[in-house]
C-alpha cells in the first residue's frame, strides 16, 4: 500500500503544479495590453508635438538604450533627455503605428511604422521602429528602442 501511495502522491502534485501555471498564463490580455501601448505612443506623440525633453526621457527606464541610425547608442535616461534636444527643434510632430505586440504580462516587444514632420506640417521621414517594454510598477517603461527610416541614406559628398 505505501508503495502505491508514494506515486499517487507525487502525480497529484505534478498535475496540480501544471495547472496553476496554466490558470497564470491564461490571466494574461495581449488586447489590453496592445491598447495600453496604443495609449503610450499617444503619449509619445503629444510629448514629442510639445517638444517635452524631460516627459520623453520619463518614457524610458533609468538604464534604458535607444539605438538610433547612424549614430551610436544612447544609453541612460540622463543621455536619452540630452539627445532628443537637436531633433526637437526640426520635429514638429510623429505618428506611431503599432503593427503588432508580442511578450508577456512583464515583457513586451512591439514594432510598428513611424513618420516625423515639420512645425509647418511637412512630412520629414518615414520609417520603423521596433521597442521592448518592461513593466514597472504596473506601469509599462520602454528598456530598448530601435528604428530606421525607409529613404535611402543621402550620398557622399563628392570631392
Amino acid at each position: 500500500m505505501k508503495k502505491l501511495l508514494f506515486p499517487l502522491v507525487l502525480a497529484t502534485l505534478i498535475f496540480t503544479s501544471c495547472e496553476n501555471k496554466t490558470e497564470k498564463a491564461d490571466t494574461f490580455d495581449i488586447e489590453a495590453t496592445k491598447k495600453e501601448i496604443e495609449d503610450w505612443n499617444v503619449n509619445f506623440e503629444a510629448i514629442v508635438k510639445n517638444k517635452d525633453s524631460v516627459g520623453f526621457a520619463n518614457l524610458f527606464t533609468e538604464d534604458a538604450v535607444r539605438m538610433q541610425p547612424n549614430s551610436p547608442q544612447v544609453q541612460g535616461r540622463a543621455n536619452i533627455l540630452k539627445s532628443v534636444i537637436e531633433p526637437f527643434k526640426f520635429i514638429g510632430s510623429t505618428n506611431l503605428t503599432m503593427q503588432d505586440a508580442m511578450g508577456d504580462e512583464n515583457t513586451i516587444t512591439t514594432f510598428g511604422t513611424y513618420e516625423h514632420f515639420s512645425p509647418d506640417g511637412a512630412p520629414l521621414e518615414k520609417g520603423k521602429y521596433m521597442g521592448i517594454f518592461k513593466r514597472i510598477n504596473g506601469k509599462l517603461v520602454v528598456i530598448r528602442d530601435i528604428w530606421n527610416s525607409d529613404s535611402a541614406p543621402a550620398a557622399p559628398a563628392s570631392k
